[in-house]
């Protein structure tokens, strides 16, 4: 039998590989692991080249923040409360927009959630009514706003209207199947939902839809260490249901560093 040839009948009318597939498959793969170990190699030694640069740069901020340049670390973590510090570094990439201004639309959406309807922060409870009352107002917020939460403002010339339509159209559909809101606004692109959005109801959505915004204070929207805009969502998310001892040793924490909060 030729090895040149990759493949023959076979009585039971399957091919059979022959010995030079077999060979050029399993030298295939070789060649492949050698690639993906000759660049993990190299990656390595590119990290390992830049070790003192990050460190530097890592103990620099560390300092201008005020923390100390080494990471503290807690051994017994499993019994006291502890502080797990990290650093973020992100690039945050978004597509050419005009200069933010408040639509009318925006404002009046606004304006029904937070004063209107009096609706609460989604952390702290602390409401546009309660602004001034001490007990209330824990975290001392001085006024209440509206976070856009699955699509930045400034994304919106970045999205994909067909990904939009696949992805995100039909839970807002089902999401407004039946449901009875207090204000004709609230419910603006219900009607839109059955059908695929275009570019320009899309860009209208992500400005001033009830669905894309959240009620929060000025502290838990954009305050560093507590708000939306300052920290990962992992950490932000359940800090309106950590218990009353967590959250006076964070405070105490806080408190203790100097921090804003």
């Amino acid at each position: 039998m030729d090895d040149a040839t990759t493949a023959n009948a076979h009585p039971s009318g399957h091919h059979r590989v022959t010995v030079a597939a077999r060979r050029g498959a399993y030298n295939s793969y070789v060649q492949d692991q050698l690639r993906q170990e000759r660049a993990t190699s190299e990656q390595a030694q590119t990290l390992h080249a830049q070790a003192p640069k990050r460190i530097r740069a890592m103990t620099d901020a560390r300092t201008a923040a005020g923390l100390p340049a080494q990471p503290s670390k807690d051994d017994d973590s499993t019994s006291h409360y502890h502080v797990v510090e990290r650093m973020l570094d992100e690039q945050a990439y978004y597509p050419p927009h005009d200069k933010r201004t408040e639509s009318p639309a925006y404002a009046k959406v606004h304006h029904l959630m937070t004063v209107v309807d009096d609706q609460p922060c989604l952390v702290c409870g602390v409401k546009h009514s309660t602004l001034a009352n001490t007990a209330q107002n824990p975290f001392g917020a001085v006024q209440m706003e509206t976070h856009h939460h699955s699509i930045e403002w400034a994304l919106a010339n970045g999205i994909d209207a067909a990904k939009f339509n696949a992805r995100m159209r039909p839970g807002l559909a089902r999401h407004a199947q039946g449901r009875r809101l207090d204000h004709p606004e609230y419910g603006e692109f219900d009607a839109a939902y059955g059908a695929d959005m275009t570019d320009d109801q899309i860009h209208q959505w992500v400005d001033h839809a009830y669905d894309n915004l959240w009620v929060l204070c000025d502290v838990h929207h954009r305050h560093k260490f507590v708000g939306i805009h300052g920290i990962t969502y992992p950490i932000w998310g359940p800090q309106d249901v950590v218990n009353s001892d967590m959250l006076d040793h964070a405070l105490e924490e806080a408190k203790s560093t100097k921090s804003d909060v």
